[in-house]
């Protein structure tokens, strides 16, 4: 009982280490900056900027290799409302922007859920390592794929 016991005192010790406060952005700093995945047909690529203590704002586009055409366009943003995070991302088959809630976050990782959005309803950023960042883009049923973005220089 008490190996038991000090594990679960040494676990949540460990948790706790590695637990962050979603209430601001600064938590959010290592998503800042030039990212992109590559596979044979398509080109994506995420860029984020923090433009003040409040918001950061983003741009994401998949471009076809084949056509050399960008196939789908968003402007993203991550701002602080009323003491909580917000994920903003405008697409161009909706008027508004679609707003995702931030709603757990590790010093690594941040998810962003909007559950009464269609697809997707939830946007899980995890960073791998100071290069390679994660994005699992999630709805109903199972519904979901994945994003294995390389940190890349800015490109003129």
């Amino acid at each position: 009982m008490k190996r038991f016991f000090s594990f679960m005192v040494l676990l949540a010790c460990q948790q706790s280490v590695f637990a962050t406060s979603c209430d601001n952005l600064q938590s959010l700093n290592w998503l800042v900056g030039n990212w992109q995945a590559e596979d044979e047909n398509y080109k994506t690529t995420e860029s984020w900027q923090a433009v003040s203590a409040n918001t950061f704002e983003g741009h994401g586009q998949t471009e076809s290799i084949a056509k050399n055409k960008i196939v789908s366009s968003e402007t993203l943003r991550l701002v602080m409302m009323s003491g909580e995070v917000f994920f903003w991302a405008k697409v161009a088959n909706n008027e508004l922007p679609v707003a995702f809630k931030l709603t757990e976050c590790t010093a690594l990782s941040a998810t962003f859920e909007n559950r009464n959005h269609d697809f997707p309803q939830t946007l899980s950023y995890q960073l791998q390592d100071q290069n390679l960042l994660t994005v699992l883009v999630a709805g109903e049923q199972g519904k979901n794929f994945s994003i294995h973005y390389s940190r890349v220089e800015m490109q003129n």
